[in-house]
């Protein structure tokens, strides 16, 4: 027993395990009551032993993860609360996030998915008088249903099988902070229950435990879901709705604040490249940019980042091209140049080509023509196919250009 008490002064986080072979229920309990993580009596079962062994290490790395995360909650990274955009719509979230950052009020932010919704939350936590403080973030869609309690309000040792000891919840992680529920409109019944409890009376007791604790905790609620219709169909609890619902900000999808992608992309260009340790910087070549904004972006800022990485990565100058751009973003460039080059009406993300960086479509046209020809290498049947016109009218174009087809080419001329 002294040997178990100097153990845990000098290292409070080691597991002890004792093994002896005079022990008793009462000296069991008082080594418990020390701290020991386990009491063995001779003889010793080995399969026993490795169990415990186990055990004590698994419960070891979980103090340290959760050290790791405390300190990791404290230190605020000013990349999480940047909010990125020109944008009328990105200038009035920003307004909003100033007028209600300061209080204490509960906020929903909605929008599509990859829309920054998580930024934002970063925003709203720097602008108030948490900032600093613990920023706790559950994505409530990543857990196991019947996980996703035990991960909000804690648990008590022996509350269900694998809890050998008593944990924290986030709610008691965030105490003091922000907390912050992504994709809440997946929040089981029984959680939202709990979940309302704590809105209105701050305060829970863990899973398996009777102790009712208090937390002062600011909440964000994220969804990409219509919580409306959620309540209509019986998935979401009115009363919840209305309390997370206080203020709400709307976040609009990347296509219709296509300006951004002219802050956006250089942003994320600097951000790959400090990862990378660049030594030089990237930047785009021509025709990217109007690459970039002939797409439509279902996957959002998300999308453009991924994408922008994607293209970075496969460049091995510095001069980033059209074709190191994702397929799919560059099929919908094309379709959106064919039909402007064929005089039929462009689709409604072809209308972003125009406005390039301030340059006359025609000008747009003729870079991103040549960038895709020199990715096909010099053929013009497949360049034609890849921007989505015939074969004729994109000899037309290089001709006006200076690059006419040979007479190699007349017999693939006369085909299209």
């Amino acid at each position: 027993m002294d040997l178990l008490r100097e153990t845990k002064r000098l290292s409070a986080g080691t597991p002890v395990i004792l093994v002896t072979g005079h022990g008793s229920e009462e000296t069991a309990v008082k080594a418990m009551k020390e701290g020991a993580f386990n009491y063995l009596a001779k003889p010793i079962d080995l399969h026993r032993l490795r169990a415990e062994l186990e055990s004590a290490l698994r419960w070891r790395a979980a103090q340290l993860q959760t050290a790791e995360l405390q300190q990791e909650l404290l230190t605020r990274r000013r990349g999480d609360s940047e909010l990125v955009g020109v944008s009328q719509a990105v200038q009035q979230i920003r307004e909003k996030i100033r007028q209600v950052g300061p209080t204490h009020a509960t906020i929903l932010i909605t929008g599509e998915t990859g829309v920054g919704k998580e930024v934002v939350a970063g925003a709203l936590q720097a602008a108030s008088d948490r900032a600093g403080k613990p920023f706790v973030k559950v994505n409530v869609a990543a857990l196991p249903r019947d996980l996703l309690e035990s991960e909000l309000f804690g648990h008590e040792r022996g509350a269900f099988t694998s809890a050998v000891r008593t944990r924290k919840g986030r709610f008691e992680l965030a105490d003091g902070g922000t907390l912050f529920l992504d994709e809440i409109a997946e929040c089981p019944p029984e959680v939202q229950v709990k979940l309302l409890r704590v809105l209105q009376e701050h305060e829970f007791e863990r899973v398996g435990g009777s102790e009712t604790l208090r937390a002062d905790v600011r909440l964000l609620c994220a969804t990409n879901k219509d919580l409306k219709k959620e309540m209509a169909e019986g998935r979401f609890r009115e009363d919840l709705y209305y309390r997370i619902n206080v203020i709400q900000i709307q976040i609009p999808p990347l296509r219709d604040r296509v300006k951004d992608l002219d802050v956006l992309v250089p942003h994320f260009l600097k951000q790959i490249a400090q990862r990378e340790s660049a030594r030089e910087a990237k930047a785009l070549g021509p025709g990217t940019m109007e690459a970039l904004r002939g797409y439509a972006w279902p996957g959002n800022v998300r999308e453009l980042r991924h994408a922008i990485e994607h293209a970075y990565l496969l460049t091995p100058g510095t001069e980033i091209l059209p074709d190191a751009l994702p397929e799919e973003v560059l099929k919908s460039a094309g379709r959106a140049l064919g039909a402007s080059a064929s005089g039929a009406p462009a689709a409604p993300q072809g209308e972003a080509l125009s406005v390039g960086l301030d340059l006359p479509m025609e000008e747009v046209e003729r870079r991103y023509i040549l960038a895709v020809y020199e990715k096909a290498r010099g053929n013009k049947t497949q360049a034609a196919k890849m921007l989505g016109i015939g074969l004729k009218t994109l000899y037309r174009k290089l001709e006006k250009y200076g690059l006419g087809g040979d007479g190699n080419d007349e017999a693939a001329k006369d085909a299209g």
